[in-house]
């Protein structure tokens, strides 16, 4: 299920899914941004709530502003600010068929991955995309125009440069993925993908150790997930500690992993917690073609 794509006059909501938002978060330009694009703003009441362990207020009320944004007619999308942590806390105050009903294009990334998993569990799609928390400092051009593609329905493929770690081939399955941390904690849950549906996993995650990300990506292959793809697309891994005492990089420790799989894997694609930082759709199905002069990712 597809949501509308927006136009110029349409409303945006700024909410909080997750954590609350810092100072610098809330005084960043973003509400001038979505407006320089046409778009007026509509801002969550508990946008700038804060609880312990820095939640934006209590689960259920963070879930009653979310739904709330999707029953209001006049909002046509719903951005998270930030990330951090929380969002799986909101799932099960949430009614799915809701959303079903009322389909819109939610945009976020990193904790928001929870809530693209449920939105996709419902067949809806959904924008893997930069928060307005990150749109200062280093908003690049790159990324504002991506998001805002992505949001007027003009995102049509990627390209990336040839990398040494990618597996050549061509495949085609449903996008699905973002933070691999939260990826691994929803696998067997209620909101868990069907790994039996083809495929393109798309993985992303920062701040993390070597182990960590190695525990990781041995449960993606011993729970039979990365063989069930039919394509993987890596995106970045940021600030990754204890590279050097592994000695390799974090793309080499996953490319030891893919590197095993007959199917196509891109590496260097520009999306997660760097700029640039490119908007996907997820939940749609994709193409991936690799070859000895890069990869391109086609959304159908």
């Amino acid at each position: 299920m597809r949501p509308q794509y927006l136009q110029p006059g349409d409303t945006i909501a700024v909410i909080s899914i997750a954590s609350s938002p810092s100072e610098k978060q809330l005084a960043a330009n973003w509400k001038e941004q979505f407006e320089s694009w046409g778009l007026k703003v509509k801002i969550g009441e508990h946008l700038a709530d804060k609880i312990h362990y820095d939640f934006a207020g209590p689960h259920e009320l963070r879930a009653q502003e979310l739904t709330k944004m999707v029953l209001d007619p006049e909002v046509k999308a719903i951005v998270s600010i930030r990330g951090g942590y929380g969002t799986m806390h909101t799932i099960k105050y949430l009614d799915m068929e809701i959303f079903r009903q009322n389909p819109k294009w939610i945009i976020g990334y990193s904790d928001i991955t929870v809530l693209h998993f449920a939105l996709q569990k419902i067949g809806l799609e959904s924008i893997h995309g930069a928060m307005p928390g990150t749109f200062e400092p280093g908003f690049d051009g790159f990324s504002q125009n991506s998001l805002k593609d992505a949001l007027f329905g003009k995102t049509k493929e990627y390209t990336t440069p040839a990398s040494k770690y990618n597996n050549h081939g061509q495949g085609r399955g449903r996008l699905i993925g973002g933070n691999i941390t939260l990826l691994r904690n929803l696998l067997s849950t209620t909101i868990d993908h069907n790994w039996d549906e083809p495929t393109i996993l798309f993985i992303e995650d920062i701040d993390e150790h070597m182990h960590k990300i190695d525990s990781k990506m041995w449960h993606l292959r011993e729970t039979g997930v990365l063989a069930k793809c039919k394509g993987i697309i890596v995106g970045y891994f940021t600030d990754i500690a204890d590279q050097d005492q592994w000695q390799c990089s974090v793309y080499d420790l996953i490319h030891s992993y893919t590197r095993e799989l007959d199917i196509p894997v891109i590496f260097d694609f520009p999306c997660g917690h760097e700029f640039p930082n490119a908007s996907i759709y997820l939940g749609r199905d994709v193409e991936i073609n690799v070859d000895e002069t890069g990869g391109k990712i086609k959304f159908l």
